[in-house]
């Protein structure tokens, strides 16, 4: 009887291997998901072994009938179950880099205000737009002679050069920047320009990160849908660049988009 109870144990865990050192050092460098799947899976096979081992002991005990017999049955090792190590994940430090504080709409409409009663000009109806990525702001400046809006919008990249290709109205600063000042457009294209006569001018100080500060000039009080006060714009492309070249501008922290294209004038 020893003899057959022998070989109905062997039968039942010849097909059983042991888990290799291998199996453990896959399991663990394919991550974690696959590592709790082939966890269960080879707990489901121990469990399983264990029960088929222990259902033959148990028939073989009922066989022999024989106290004796079933104290040398009780006497085979259990099986264990491998022991897996949870991988251990590596800490991440926080980053200590400090992140260059962003630019309010209302921030920039004080430069402005600030670099345009320098130059002796009467402001009203402030405006301002944006946030984020840029800002903007706009006055309706007078001399005397008529008040017209000057508008400015400074960003943080995402624009094309305008000086790619090189054009007329481009200087290279010392800093690497460029500088490109538009001539005088008209705002309408149509029949509406005869009404209005609404006219511009523009300077954009593109800075080597992308950045750029962006500034018009116009001879009326706003863009489209009111009358020019005057003939030309209230600010030359001289006086422009040279509020474009203030250092007392903030701008927003780089983006990191690229440009989409060429620029396109009017």
């Amino acid at each position: 009887m020893n003899t057959q109870l022998t070989d109905l144990m062997n039968r039942a865990t010849e097909n059983l291997e042991p888990v290799t050192s291998d199996l453990l050092e896959r399991s663990v460098t394919q991550g974690l998901r696959k590592r709790r799947r082939r966890t269960v899976l080879l707990s489901a096979s121990g469990a399983g072994a264990v029960l088929a081992t222990a259902g033959l002991i148990g028939g073989g005990i009922q066989l022999l009938s024989s106290p004796a017999d079933a104290g040398v049955a009780g006497t085979a090792a259990p099986l264990t179950k491998p022991s897996v190590k949870p991988s251990v994940k590596p800490s991440v430090k926080p980053s200590t880099k400090t992140q260059p504080a962003s630019v309010t709409p209302k921030q920039t409409l004080v430069t402005l205000r600030s670099l345009l009663t320098a130059s002796g000009l009467t402001l009203s109806k402030p405006e301002t737009w944006g946030g984020g990525d840029f800002a903007g702001a706009a006055y309706v400046a007078d001399d005397g002679k008529g008040g017209a809006r000057v508008d400015v919008m400074v960003s943080g990249g995402g624009e094309a050069n305008p000086c790619v290709p090189v054009r007329s109205g481009c200087t290279t600063l010392a800093d690497g920047s460029v500088l490109y000042a538009s001539p005088v457009f008209p705002e309408y294209s149509d029949g509406r320009q005869a009404q209005y006569g609404v006219v511009s001018r523009s300077v954009t100080l593109y800075r080597p990160d992308g950045r750029n500060i962006s500034l018009t000039s116009y001879n009326g009080p706003a863009e489209k849908g009111q009358r020019h006060t005057r003939q030309n714009p209230i600010l030359s492309s001289a006086e422009l660049s040279t509020l474009a070249k203030s250092k007392s501008w903030k701008l927003p922290p780089v983006n990191t988009v690229k440009p989409s294209g060429k620029v396109k004038t009017k």
